[in-house]
């Protein structure tokens, strides 16, 4: 007999990204984080949304502030979260704000990245 033979072969893989995505949320609970980041991805189309999100300096806001179209954002996504029966939908919205901030991070799209960006490369700050 084969050491092959002795040792049981392992679970297949599954053979779609949905698979692995099914597989992940079943093994794993998803963070304040990675739920922002759903709603994030499921509105980043939305006009009003993107009109929120993309201002870099007070002036450009819709609202004349970074911070008030960071709240209208969170709004935004608290709502989308309720709509989709999320647990997301009960958290304050300082909290999805801050949350909405480390998302664009991990995109690298937040605000403080795009304002020292220049044809797609970061340039150092005004501050050194």
């Amino acid at each position: 007999m084969t050491v092959s033979a002795l040792r049981p072969l392992p679970p297949a893989l599954p053979e779609t990204v949905d698979g692995f995505l099914a597989h992940r949320k079943l093994k794993a609970k998803r963070t304040l984080n990675d739920q922002v980041e759903d709603a994030y991805l499921a509105l980043v189309q939305n006009e009003k949304f993107q009109a929120f999100i993309f201002a870099v300096y007070d002036e450009q806001a819709v609202e004349g502030s970074l911070a008030a179209d960071n709240i209208m954002a969170a709004e935004m996504i608290r709502d989308k979260a309720k709509a989709a029966g999320s647990d997301l939908a009960k958290e304050k919205l300082a909290t999805i704000s801050k949350a909405l901030g480390v998302v664009q991070r991990r995109y690298g799209f937040s605000r403080k990245e795009r304002r020292y960006m220049i044809r797609g490369e970061i340039i150092p700050g005004d501050n050194g």
